[in-house]
This record gives C-alpha cells, structure tokens and sequence, in this order.
C-alpha cells in the first residue's frame, strides 16, 4: 500500500497565541483537524531575549506548558518547542519532548544548542541567520535536521533560494511568505519538513506578533496536507 503521507507539517502558533491558554488549545486542535504533525511554541524569558518586557504577556510558564503537552497528548498531536535559555530546556527534558527547535538567531548559543543536541533527541535547526553558503555546518550530529530558512517577516518569493532537498544537507523549509506557495514548491522538491506559523488572523501584525501575515490559517492547513499529500502519491507512481 502507497504511503500517501510523506511531509511533516510543524504548526508555529507562537507568537499568535495572543497569551491566551484557550487560543492556545483552539489552536491545538484546529492544527490537529487540519493535519499538522506538531504543534510549536517559544520558551524563553522576555527580558532576557528581547531587552525589554514587551512580549512578556506571550511567556509560558513552567505549569503552563505542562498543561499544554497534556493537552496535546490527549488530543494525539506532538508538542514541541524553540527555546531559548537552559532552564527552559529542562522543563522540555522532563515533560520528554521528542522534537526540539533551535531558532535561526540562537544557533550560534553554543551552550544552549549543545545541550539540547547532547539529549539525543531530534534536533530541528533553522539557518536563516547562519551564512551556511561561507560556513561550514554549525553542529554534525546524526539526531540533528537542517531547514532552509528566510529570516523576513514576511519574506518574498525573490528572497527565496529554494534548495533541491533530494541533493542538499537540508530536510526541509522554514516559511515566512504570505501563502503556501511556497511550501508547496519545497515540498515538490523533496523537502519532508515544513514549518509555518499558524494564526486565526492574518491580518493583524505588530511589533510583537509581527508573524501573522505570513501565517497560514485553517483552511491554508488543511490545502497544504492535501496537496502534499497528493503530491507525494502522483511521485510514488512516478517511481
């Protein structure tokens, strides 16, 4: 029997979220309806990260996570998150995450991202601040996958390079364009991760949730799994 389901959707529903624990498990629940693999959120302290307390209200807490994970365990869709200090990391520890993210502007935190490698778990890294063209890879490690990246907000289809996944160190794609063009380009060229943020309103956009007019949003979802889907078949038969 042909696998028709080849593509791993990651929903970013972080910053969208608003701060809000029931947007957070409405979210949840339409990524799952919709076909998402895993949900993500960012862990990290506002002060600390940003210099300013800004985002504070988008924090989540220790308790707060762990009801989350709760949430997505008995909804069966994985949990996962990009963090972004060492405390943080430990609460993903104890709660056995599976995934881990290392965000593009963390990637050069030795200590952190040695941490979260050094547990043997899968290790998603973005590398759209990293010169990877001049550079050599940050960390080689077998449990470690790579996502091409823009960091732009929104990016534009001129920003992209869109590597061919089939012949590249890269996994898959990390996207910040306005639609799933794009997603759907990667995922034609061989990429089996895609990561999108998730935002029930795509038209809103401020300095602190600058990310919703990249968004995708149920419906996006829903088109994107399909389509990939079918894509995936038509390339089974091809072969």
């Amino acid at each position: 029997m042909l696998n028709k389901k080849n593509l791993k959707i990651i929903a970013e529903i972080h910053p969208q979220h608003k701060g809000s624990m029931n947007e957070i498990k409405r979210m949840i629940l339409q990524c799952k309806i919709s076909g998402a693999d895993i949900v993500k959120v960012q862990l990290y302290d506002s002060k600390k990260l940003f210099d300013n307390d800004d985002r504070k209200y988008l924090e989540i807490s220790k308790d707060e996570l762990a009801e989350i994970n709760d949430f997505c365990i008995k909804n069966d869709i994985e949990l996962s998150a990009s963090i972004f200090d060492l405390k943080r990391v430990d609460w993903c520890s104890e709660l056995n995450f599976r995934t881990y993210k290392i965000a593009s502007r963390s990637v050069e935190d030795k200590e952190l991202c040695e941490k979260i490698i050094s547990l043997n778990k899968k290790v998603i890294i973005s590398l759209g601040m990293y010169d990877f063209t001049n550079k050599e890879l940050p960390y080689k490690k077998d449990n470690i996958e790579y996502l091409y990246c823009v960091s732009k907000y929104p990016a534009s289809y001129e920003d992209i390079k869109m590597p061919d996944f089939n012949n590249s160190f890269f996994s898959g794609y990390s996207d910040h364009t306005i639609g799933i063009g794009s997603c759907l380009f990667a995922a034609s060229r061989g990429a089996k991760i895609i990561e999108k943020h998730y935002s029930n309103n795509k038209s809103l956009n401020t300095k602190t949730e600058m990310a919703h007019v990249c968004s995708m949003d149920q419906n996006d979802l829903l088109t994107l799994r399909n389509l990939s889907d079918s894509l995936n078949l038509l390339q089974s038969f091809k072969s």
